[in-house]
């Protein structure tokens, strides 16, 4: 059997020789095989290394040309109202900060071959670096009130209607008190009476003296402003305004307030009254124009910026429509009231006139000037937290995510065991075995029995410990309602930054800028357009 086993196996293994012998390749066709694929491999290897050089050679070329883009990338642009509001209000700042904005914003302008008028107010001369720009090529005019009183007669060209309305709101200004709306047309009433007996030119002397005949306070002793026949009209005029109390008092206030600007008229005898329509605050033949007014009494500085914002509503009411190449900018307007400046923004816009108030503080009823229409709104440093908190719900709010909470756990864990357990296990038994055997005719039985007993008795004590540490974080955000520009930020803003909200154009949009005038010395900064 095994010889058959032994010739059946090697049969198998005959086939299988005679099947694999015959693929089995010569050596050197296996070595030319081998010579080949490492070839195939080495061409693959290098082919695959050339266009990874060419893909990195690509990658940085496009990096180095991404940051030239960035460093020769502008930085500072310049900041346009696309729409072009009538009206840009700003709000706070410091005079630095206003002088920064004038010269670089009004340079701007006068260099796009538009006007401007600036009425300065401040006593602190922000108009003085934009001035100091133009007035070697000729290109500006100053005109400083009351010094400059000999040059332009605030009350000059004005007929007696005219100048009694003129004065009797700049009187009402002072005091514009609930009911005194009967009081300005007393006050008018007065001022026209008094005004249309002068026959000469109108001052404040004059008129004031004027009312102190009709008050019949009027030394005629004196040699005063006021000619023999004025003097008789006036005289003849005294029975019709009456004498009653209310009366009297009113002539005794007007008499006060004209006076403070009376003091200050030259004693020399005044020129000759320019034609109607040819004295006027608007428009010198200048690119710029810079009219200010101060005096060392708070009283007389206050009544004079008062008259003067009336004279220059009388002008904008005379004056033809000069088209968009005109601005007017009033500086330090805050004492001016909510009533004058929304009747000055309102001629304005009708003479297509642009307009640009500067006011120190946002208080008050100039808050009422914030989002007006067809208007722009340009913050500055606000020191106080009232005007900051205003300035920044007029901005507005937004929804942000933030981090609202953050946790840390530690834990700490001990856990010690003990188990004990002790058994005994007790056996008995009993084996009985029976054994029978035959020889022959004799035969034999045995028994045989045995007694087994066990005990076994075992004990096992355990002890286990166990310890465990953990720590834990966590990060909560929530979805909040905040401020886009924090009251903080408008109270520490640089001297001449600025934040602008333009709500003329479609959609309200907030800019952060600068006025600072040495940003155009800089590098990457962009070419200037002309202000829309």
């Amino acid at each position: 059997m095994v010889s058959a086993l032994a010739g059946a196996f090697a049969v198998v293994l005959g086939g299988m020789l005679s099947y694999v012998l015959p693929v089995t390749l010569p050596s050197h066709q296996i070595k030319a095989a081998t010579r080949h694929a490492a070839a195939d491999r080495d061409a693959r290897y290098e082919q695959f290394q050339r266009v990874r050089r060419l893909w990195r050679d690509r990658v940085e070329a496009h990096d180095r040309q991404q940051r030239a883009e960035r460093y020769e990338s502008l930085l500072w642009h310049p900041v346009r109202l696309p729409q072009g509001p009538s009206r840009v209000d700003v709000f706070g700042g410091t005079s630095d900060g206003w002088a920064s904005l004038l010269a670089t914003w009004g340079a701007s302008v006068i260099q796009s071959g538009s006007r401007l008028v600036v009425f300065d107010l401040t006593e602190q001369d922000v108009v003085g670096g934009l001035e100091s720009l133009f007035h070697s090529r000729g290109r500006t005019a100053r005109l400083d009130l009351p010094a400059g009183a000999g040059r332009f007669n605030v009350l000059g060209g004005l007929d007696a209607d005219e100048a009694a309305d003129l004065l009797a709101q700049a009187v009402h200004t002072l005091r514009p008190t609930e009911g005194q709306g009967d009081l300005r047309t007393i006050h008018a009433d007065l001022l026209e009476t008094a005004i249309r007996e002068l026959g000469g030119i109108l001052t404040f002397q004059r008129v004031t003296a004027a009312l102190d005949v009709l008050r019949r306070t009027y030394d005629a002793a004196t040699d005063g402003p006021l000619s023999l026949d004025e003097l008789t009209r006036l005289t003849a005029g005294v029975d019709r305004i009456g004498q009653g109390e209310r009366v009297q008092n009113e002539l005794h206030f007007l008499i006060s307030t004209l006076s403070l600007l009376a003091r200050d008229e030259d004693t020399a005898p005044p020129p000759p009254s320019p034609p109607k329509g040819t004295n006027s605050l608007l428009w010198p033949p200048t690119c710029l124009a810079v009219i200010s007014t101060a005096h060392r009494r708070h009283r007389c500085k206050d009544f004079l910026d008062r008259v003067v914002l009336q004279r220059l509503l009388h002008d904008l009411r005379s004056q033809p429509v000069t088209g968009h190449d005109s601005i007017l900018v009033i500086a330090g307007c805050d004492h001016l009231g909510l009533e004058g400046l929304e009747a000055l923004a309102r001629h304005c816009r009708r003479a297509e006139i642009r307009l640009i108030l500067l006011m120190e503080r946002l208080r008050g009823e100039l808050r009422e000037l914030l989002g007006s229409s067809d208007s722009a709104a340009v913050l500055m440093r606000l020191g106080n937290a009232q005007d900051a908190t205003a300035a920044a719900e007029f901005i507005g709010r937004g929804h942000r995510l933030v981090l609202s909470q953050l946790t840390a756990q530690i834990g700490k864990s001990f856990t010690t065991g003990t188990g004990h357990s002790e058994g005994t296990n007790d056996s008995t038994g009993w084996n009985t075995g029976t054994a029978t055997s035959r020889s022959g005719k004799d035969c034999s039985h045995s028994t045989n029995r045995s007694l087994t007993e066990s005990r076994a008795q075992s004990w096992q004590e355990t002890v286990n410990h166990s310890s465990s540490d953990s720590t834990g974080h966590s990060a909560t955000q929530a979805r909040v309602y905040e401020f886009t520009v924090e009251p903080t930020t408008l109270q520490a803003l640089p001297t001449t930054a600025f934040v602008m909200v333009d709500s003329s154009a479609p959609g309200r949009r907030v800019t952060l800028g600068d006025c600072n005038p040495g940003i155009v010395l800089l590098n990457r900064v962009a070419r200037p357009h002309r202000t829309g």
